[in-house]
């Protein structure tokens, strides 16, 4: 049965599966093996099997990383969610396409007209597309990329909204000069029942497309719109939250002091107006609230597959868009910390297709930029030589193995950039396009909160970083 939503104690959670051997091709076991793709919005590392929140509740989610390859230092390749989803489905980063914001469509510049996106190129080889709620960044109109589908199953995200005046009770929007946040940044309970919103019955039309028969192998796609804000949610979620138990994240109050002029405008006044108005807690309830509920759609879909006589053929992959930064640092995302930047990613290979689980972990940095290619090497499809980013599917075999590569982020709003961060193993490096550098060591200093850029002793860091910085900064492409 579906997760109980009114005591964590109480949640039932899926049965693991199993385990063993080393990953082969679909070749070597006679079959194509299906791709479940999920994908929630601005999901941060607040989940329990991550730890960037310790009152993370989203059972479903810790128990498919224990099935699987959790990828712990999984970033996006833009933390917005336009240029972040843009760069997963067609394999290109934004300083390629010059897609940097959310109001541009890929499709609009003729060099991508054409482009053959991720379920796109399933299609070419024989697969059955599907997809439903947010995996581009609208669930419908041009921006879903119905070029991409066979058929969309949806075209609704998210949750009710309450009654008007029980809306911004906290009393901050007129304190938020962007027009964006104050409309956005909101929390309320809603009585609604779960089965009522739009994210459940996106859920539930990839639950009933996976328990159907389908000659073809598929792709299907399934996007969760919640923890996007606002947050509103079943009062049920809430509750499981409980005001007064609240731990809020670690601030320092002097963090920004040593950051270039470009990170500080970056930041925003969100994150202080929350923190001096004494609303820090409730913020951080409705995140934890909305990280929950999504927790429960991702499980519906799961409880499905795992019923489903394609339980056994079935390459799941669930990921988050970006990070999302809940005062920490700043409010909201578009930066390029590590709060803005990680995000979970989770490739679950059944044993019939040789996969091992046991809660295997990855540390080394990899780019939601993989996602295209690793899943053409998983599935045994010829490799898209037009794309960008690298197969993954050598950590998936084996998470310990020698990964020499950096994840690369990029975020070049149209009034600065280019700007990027590089994340290797043990630092994080920031170098904006109109001058200014961060660098930290985030094993030692995991909060960012001691600059080192301009450490003499760390010169030679920087310079091996910089190698990693996208030689073509396409020009920000603004839609007409």
């Amino acid at each position: 049965m579906l997760i109980p939503i009114a005591a964590f104690s109480g949640m039932r959670i899926l049965p693991a599966l199993l385990l063993h051997g080393l990953l082969v091709s679909s070749a070597a076991v006679g079959q194509s093996p299906n791709v479940l793709f999920l994908a929630v919005d601005d999901l941060n590392d607040w989940v329990g099997c991550l730890g960037g929140h310790p009152q993370a509740k989203t059972p479903n989610i810790d128990e498919l990383a224990k099935r699987g390859v959790l990828f712990e230092q999984a970033h996006c390749a833009a933390p917005l969610c336009s240029p972040s989803r843009t760069a997963v489905m067609t394999g290109l980063r934004p300083s390629t396409t010059g897609i940097y914001g959310n109001l541009n469509w890929f499709r609009d510049l003729p060099p991508y007209r054409a482009w053959v996106t991720l379920p796109q190129y399933f299609r070419k080889h024989g697969y059955l597309a599907w997809g439903g709620g947010k995996i581009y960044h609208q669930p419908k109109g041009k921006f879903s990329d119905p070029a991409s589908w066979d058929w969309q199953y949806t075209t609704r995200m998210g949750t009710p909204h309450p009654p008007v005046n029980n809306r911004y009770r906290h009393g901050l929007r007129d304190k938020f000069s962007n027009a964006v946040l104050a409309r956005l940044i909101d929390w309320s309970p809603i009585d609604v029942p779960l089965e009522e919103t739009a994210d459940w019955k996106t859920a539930d039309g990839a639950a009933r497309f996976l328990s159907g028969d389908h000659e073809k192998p598929f792709f299907l796609g399934c996007g969760i719109y919640l923890p996007h804000l606002p947050w509103y949610l079943p009062r049920e979620y809430f509750e499981m939250h409980p005001l007064e138990t609240i731990s809020v994240p670690r601030h320092r109050s002097n963090d920004l002091g040593d950051i270039p002029e470009a990170g500080q405008r970056m930041v925003g006044k969100a994150g202080a107006i929350i923190r001096d108005s004494g609303k820090w807690k409730e913020a951080v309830r409705g995140c934890l609230a909305a990280g929950s509920f999504a927790d429960a759609c991702v499980g519906h879909v799961l409880r499905a597959l795992e019923q489903s006589r394609y339980a056994d053929n079935t390459i799941v992959v669930l990921w988050g868009d970006h990070g999302y930064d809940v005062c920490e640092k700043k409010f909201a995302k578009s930066a390029l910390w590590e709060q803005n930047t990680r995000t979970p990613l989770i490739i679950h290979v059944p044993k019939s297709l040789g996969g091992r689980g046991n809660a295997r972990s990855c540390r080394r940095p990899v780019s939601l930029l993989d996602l295209y290619p690793t899943l053409l090497d998983l599935c045994g499809l010829p490799p898209n030589p037009k794309i960008e980013g690298r197969s993954i599917a050598p950590l998936v075999r084996e998470p310990e193995a020698e990964w020499p590569f950096p994840a690369v982020i990029t975020h070049s709003p149209h009034w600065h950039g280019p700007n990027h961060a590089v994340r290797s193993e043990r630092f994080h490096y920031i170098h904006y396009g109109r001058g200014g550098e961060e660098l930290y060591d985030v094993s030692r200093d995991p909060h960012q909160w001691r600059n080192l850029a301009s450490d003499p002793l760390h010169a030679a860091t920087k310079a091996e970083l910089r190698k990693w910085l996208p030689a073509r900064n396409a020009p920000h492409f603004r839609a007409r």
